[in-house]
Parts: C-alpha cells; structure tokens; sequence
C-alpha cells in the first residue's frame, strides 16, 4: 500500500455515490467532485496513514476535523485501524453539512458517531462528553493567522494535532490567504511543537505540506 491510497469499504463508497448522486444541481455534484481528485484524496490517505503510526491500539479517539468539506477524510478515518469513538466535521460553509452527513451516513446512524456541523473554527465549543483526542485542520492556508492562532488556543493540552497546508497562492479565487512557502515556515506559521512527523505532498499544481504534533 502506498503513502497515500487509503481503504473504503463497500457501504461507505456506496453512501458516497448517493450522497452525489442526491445532489439536485450539475453545479452543487461539480462542486462535490473537487474533493474527489487525486489531490485531495491523496492528500487525506497521506494523513490517515500518518496519523495511524501515533494513535493506541484499541483507544477509543474523538477526532474532530476542521475545514471538513463533505466528509471524506471522516470516512477515511472510519475505515482505517484507528479506533474511532466519535468524529465531528466542521466546516464554515452550511452546504457541507449535508452531504458529508450523506457520505458518512451509516456511521452518523450508528449512535451519532459521525455529524457534520457548520461552524466558524476560531469560535468552536468542543462538546463536554466529546473530549478532544484528535484534533485536525486541513484548510489552514484558508484563515488568516489571527484565526489559526484562537483557534489552535482553544485546543486542550495533550490533544494529538495534524494540520495540512499548502504553497499555492491560488490569485484566481483568493481563497487561499496564508500559504507556506517551505516547510520551515509552514512549521513557524502553525505552531509546530516537537512534531512527530512532518512532511511534504508534491502535487501536479502545488506542494503539500503537513505535521503530527502533539500540543504541550
């Protein structure tokens, strides 16, 4: 298996294709479709892999991811050795909601083990009987650093952390605010403490990077 492919069983790739399917707009499925390029999904297996080499076998974790999207890294997690008490999505953008509670509906019909929730990540109440374990940001080149930095601040001490970003200045949407050029600054600019690992992604159009840490 290489760095980046990533398992999905039959239900769960089954729910991903109603989930598009569902959809009632060509525009809203196009959109959808961007989390699905090669990019993106190796980017979430490169994560996922990662992420299994540091968690305990058989410890029940409450994961909970921000920038979201429609639950594809969620379902990732699900089908991987880590041992998944609870995840929750986050995302700012209220369309994401339902469909990543589309694609990952077998697990949030399974005792709420999954649920997407649109909120602003820098304002985030983590619940009080979902402790933290995991905590995950995959759009950190999206918020200014004043956002990273309240909401990296709120995460409690001990949380093991993984945060993605990226080098691609994308001019033609903006949307991309607070890239890294380098991993050394990627490091700098998110606060990586003592990582266990750190990495990069090239992709076709840009370069990928991430880090496993654990907050002090």
């Amino acid at each position: 298996m290489s760095p980046y492919e990533f398992k999905i069983s039959n239900l769960d790739l089954a729910n991903w294709g109603t989930a598009l399917r569902n959809l009632p707009t060509h525009e809203e499925r196009t959109r959808a479709l961007d989390a699905l390029w090669w990019g993106q999904l190796a980017s979430k297996g490169w994560l996922v892999n990662e992420l299994e080499k540091y968690t305990m076998p058989g410890a029940p974790e409450n994961i909970y991811i921000f920038g979201g999207w429609i639950g594809t890294l969620a379902s990732m997690l699900f089908n991987s050795s880590i041992h998944i008490n609870k995840i929750r999505s986050i995302d700012l953008d209220p369309w994401c909601e339902t469909v990543a509670d589309d694609l990952n509906k077998n697990h949030e019909m399974n005792g709420w083990r999954f649920k997407a929730v649109t909120a602003d990540m820098a304002t985030y109440e983590y619940q009080e009987d979902i402790r933290p374990t995991i905590v995950i940001n995959t759009s950190a080149e999206h918020v200014t650093q004043a956002v990273y930095d309240r909401w990296y601040n709120r995460i409690p001490s001990g949380t093991l952390v993984a945060v993605q970003s990226n080098d691609f200045k994308d001019l033609a949407t903006g949307e991309h605010i607070r890239c890294s050029n380098n991993l050394k600054e990627f490091k700098a600019m998110n606060r990586v403490e003592s990582e266990y690992y750190c990495g990069a992604l090239p992709t076709n159009e840009y370069t990928r990077f991430m880090a496993i840490w654990r907050k002090a």
